[in-house]
């Protein structure tokens, strides 16, 4: 790869590790920007022991592994990991995003988080059942039992005879 494409693939890492910062809700700039400059320091030098994956590839999965491990660390368990996440979202201290060590009253707010199904919540079956199309099925159905194949070459054979007559008198009053 040279310089330059090497160059354009480490902007798209760049800008692609910026937007998943952002899904994070990093803020404010300056943090996003100081993140950014870290992770995309450590894929370049991962990147120069692991050749065989694009600068993007070795970043996200940088970003992914530390924020995976981030979010286990608040959790105090990797298997609450994923009600960390949600916690973190709905607690917004967006500012302490891969911060270690964490305020003890924000890992005690995340940690304590609980999670509960809304009353709205219904589970339904997904059994498979046909579909009722009312007088729509009756009236496809019988217009395809009328079809015929005389209709469409009849349509075909006028429209190619307007065709042809365009194109005569195209080339009688324009050539």
């Amino acid at each position: 790869m040279d310089h330059h494409m090497e160059e354009l693939a480490w902007n798209a890492a760049c800008l692609r590790l910026e937007d998943y910062l952002r899904a994070h809700a990093v803020e404010p700039r300056e943090r996003l920007l100081a993140l950014t400059l870290s992770i995309l320091a450590e894929a370049k030098s991962a990147h120069d022991k692991l050749p065989g994956l694009t600068p993007l590839e070795c970043t996200m999965r940088i970003a992914s592994k530390k924020t995976d491990t981030w979010f286990s660390l608040l959790a105090g368990d990797p298997a609450r990991a994923a009600r960390a996440r949600i916690a973190y979202f709905a607690g917004g201290r967006n500012d302490l995003f891969l911060e270690w060590p964490l305020p003890e009253d924000f890992v005690a707010s995340i940690r304590s988080a609980g999670i509960e199904a809304g009353p709205a919540l219904e589970f339904q079956s997904l059994i498979r059942r046909e579909l009722d199309y009312g007088a729509m099925q009756d009236i496809a159905r019988e217009t395809w039992d009328r079809f015929s194949w005389g209709h469409v070459l009849s349509a075909f054979a006028l429209w190619l005879a307007i065709f042809f007559a365009a194109w005569g008198i195209y080339l009688k009053f324009f050539q």
